[in-house]
């Protein structure tokens, strides 16, 4: 049987990040950027990735003409991505506005994930599109299915009036609107 000890460290978990620096800032300070990570014990670290500079960059729309420097962090202990930004805003002299962290399964990066290259199939011009047909459903077919189950109401409703055992009139009833 393991120990408590190497059961903890069997079961260690690690929390992934993106971390964003827009301009020159991610040029000058990566190592401030990675030291201001070892807070919450980074596990990994990658390479900077740059982007090429745009015109309005997708992280940074407020920002023009520039680039963006991308790092993927893998930190020990659980943190927010407001934690993480504001952090690194100030142990970089960074403006929180040019600094954006992101867990790699939010939408916004799923979203920008590069998609696999198959080609679209359009189920109009296909004769079988699959799944259940729904004519019995449409049409004069329902329309019988209609009037039977109104038949069925109504000798419901003869059956409960005709066998009234409480005595209760509905005509004597009056409509509340």
């Amino acid at each position: 049987m393991k120990s408590i000890k190497e059961l903890l460290t069997e079961s260690h978990r690690t929390y992934s990040w993106k971390v964003g620096v827009a301009g020159d800032y991610g040029k000058t300070c990566e190592e401030q950027i990675r030291s201001c990570m070892e807070k919450w014990s980074v596990a990994s670290w990658s390479k900077a990735k740059k982007t090429p500079i745009q015109e309005r960059p997708l992280d940074f729309p407020q920002l023009e003409n520039i680039d963006v420097y991308y790092w993927d962090a893998e930190v020990k202990y659980p943190t927010t991505t407001d934690a993480i930004q504001e952090y690194i805003a100030q142990c970089c002299d960074v403006p929180a506005s040019h600094v954006i962290v992101r867990n790699p399964e939010e939408p916004q990066e799923l979203y920008q994930e590069k998609k696999e290259d198959t080609e679209y199939e359009t189920m109009l011009t296909q004769e079988d599109m699959g799944g259940e047909s729904a004519q019995a459903d449409v049409g004069s077919n329902r329309v019988m299915d209609l009037l039977k189950e109104l038949e069925k109401t109504k000798k419901f409703e003869n059956y409960f009036f005709m066998n009234n055992k409480f005595n209760y009139n509905v005509e004597d009833e009056e409509l509340v609107h």
